[in-house]
């Protein structure tokens, strides 16, 4: 009764996955925004490391700042270091959201040459930006990094403030973000 209906359900998943990429792929070119947006999103969910060129791809020629960020958050979920460098590229970015997204990725890929890049953030005048810039270096995880973030314990705003404490305790000085 059940002979061969695993295999056969495992092989109809997995041509509907790879027929889904396919499609996935093609919107991310599509002329419409919310089906970009869902493609750059199912990419990145797919976690099937071949979306990655699509999704650099679409970080460097996509204009609208919501599916950039989409591809963005994308990009981070791989952890691929073939996407550092169009990540740095969108750390100057004229939207706060794209900007907070690539640094957050870049401390997601974990490049220790990002910490250059991302230094500047930290003093930025949008606490987004600051307070995103905290939390990248935290994710980096590289205790000597901490010595950058410990003057934004004081920040004037609360968001930064508080990112600013998790990204010492994750870089491993707890004992001053009590």
């Amino acid at each position: 009764m059940y002979d061969g209906l695993y295999e056969r359900i495992h092989a109809e998943r997995m041509r509907r996955e790879k027929e889904n990429f396919e499609i996935y792929i093609k919107q991310l070119k599509d002329p419409g925004i919310p089906y970009r947006t869902k493609a750059a999103e199912a990419l990145g969910n797919y976690k099937d490391p071949r979306a990655v060129p699509y999704l650099i791809e679409c970080a460097k020629c996509e204009t609208d700042p919501g599916v950039l960020y989409v591809a963005i958050c994308s990009l981070a979920k791989f952890r691929d270091k073939s996407s550092v460098v169009p990540l740095l590229a969108l750390l100057d970015h004229s939207d706060k959201w794209v900007r907070s997204g690539a640094a957050k990725a870049l401390g997601e890929i974990g490049d220790r040459e990002s910490v250059f890049c991302i230094k500047p953030m930290l003093s930025d005048e949008n606490p987004k930006i600051r307070a995103s810039a905290a939390e990248a270096l935290g994710l980096m995880s590289y205790w000597e990094f901490a010595d950058l973030v410990i003057p934004l314990l004081d920040d004037e705003e609360s968001e930064v403030r508080a990112a600013a404490r998790a990204a010492v305790r994750k870089l491993g000085r707890g004992d001053l973000a009590d």
